[in-house]
């Protein structure tokens, strides 16, 4: 079964237990998949450089790149503990040799 691994750069201001956390509470969310913290099983190797962990959803169903953005983008906002959560969101999607589908979320401020 592959896998959403979603990573969300700190200065985002989510951690992964909240985004987890609002992801199992979501309807919508939890159709897609039930939602863990892990470091998605890469098995001691450093599956992204800096990244200690990971929200982790086996896929039950196959989303739209643009549908599972906007359900990701809108559960980060959710997620937030900033008084104004970060609007200018960026994601990032690729897609591993085993078929995990990894989505990177950041700001856009933060590009480099």
């Amino acid at each position: 079964m592959d896998r959403l691994l979603v990573a969300v750069d700190s200065a985002v201001g989510v951690r992964a237990e909240d985004l987890a956390a609002v992801w199992r509470d979501d309807p919508e969310a939890a159709a897609v998949g039930p939602a863990s913290v892990g470091d998605g099983g890469s098995g001691g190797r450093v599956f992204v450089p800096g990244l200690v962990e990971l929200v982790v959803v086996p896929l039950a169903v196959n989303l739209a790149s643009t549908a599972l953005y906007e359900l990701v983008r809108r559960l980060v906002v959710r997620s937030s503990a900033q008084p104004a959560p970060v609007l200018d969101l960026e994601l990032i999607e690729s897609t591993t040799p085993n078929g995990d589908r990894v989505l990177v979320v950041r700001t856009r401020s933060a590009q480099s």
